[in-house]
């Protein structure tokens, strides 16, 4: 059994009951396209391991460690998703194809990164991350700060980018601002939110629509 046939179990099944109730184990193989033999196989070695509640004939749900399993998988999906749509242009079929196969070895720093990149919130299954993306959570506590709150003359680290525009987000991203990077302002800045920052040797230009999408972290 591979990891990522596993995987593909328990998402099936939350994306049949979203957590709530159980599936038949013929629903299950109807969606997965598989054998009810090899379904009954399968929920048999899931259960053993604590991720579903199986009983034959009565049907199959997730445990709470399979259900924040299955939602922590599905996030990467809808992640990779976004941003083969979003940033790269790829095509929705293309992209869930794609996605479905990159979900399973994707890393979870390379997610919240790419979360931290992409400018908003991906879905409810956000929920099940341990280690949230300043995109979706500040843990209560606010840490960082839209360029156009940032003082002239400040310095620090791009922390996350924050717009539901797919277009300004790729526009960001083009333009180099990028989490992680480290960005200056300007001593001089003008009145209107609009920023001047240096970044890698160069001067860019931000009007405030753009500045506002940008969160910056200026601790030293």
């Amino acid at each position: 059994m591979t990891t990522g046939n596993r995987e593909d179990y328990l998402i099936s099944i939350l994306r049949l009951t979203e957590g709530e109730g159980a599936t038949k184990t013929t629903e299950l193989a109807s969606f997965m396209k598989v054998s009810p033999a090899s379904v009954s196989e399968m929920l048999k070695i899931l259960a053993a391991e604590g991720l579903v509640e199986y009983e034959k004939y009565k049907g199959v749900k997730l445990t709470g460690s399979g259900l924040n399993y299955a939602r922590h998988i599905r996030k990467k999906h809808h992640i990779m998703e976004r941003f083969l749509m979003d940033v790269l242009n790829v095509d929705g079929a293309t992209a869930h194809k794609e996605a479905c196969k990159m979900e399973h070895v994707l890393s979870d720093e390379s997610a919240v990164k790419i979360c931290q990149m992409i400018g908003s919130t991906i879905d409810c299954d956000c929920q099940s991350c341990t280690d949230p993306c300043k995109a979706v959570s500040f843990g209560g506590v606010t840490i960082t700060a839209a360029l156009t709150d940032v003082c002239p003359g400040e310095h620090g680290v791009i922390s996350h980018i924050k717009n539901g525009d797919a277009s300004t987000v790729k526009k960001l991203i083009l333009m180099g601002l990028i989490p992680g990077r480290e960005i200056a302002l300007d001593a001089d800045q003008p009145d209107d939110g609009a920023r001047i920052v240096q970044m890698g040797g160069s001067s860019i230009a931000l009007d405030a629509a753009l500045a506002s999408s940008v969160y910056v972290d200026t601790r030293d």
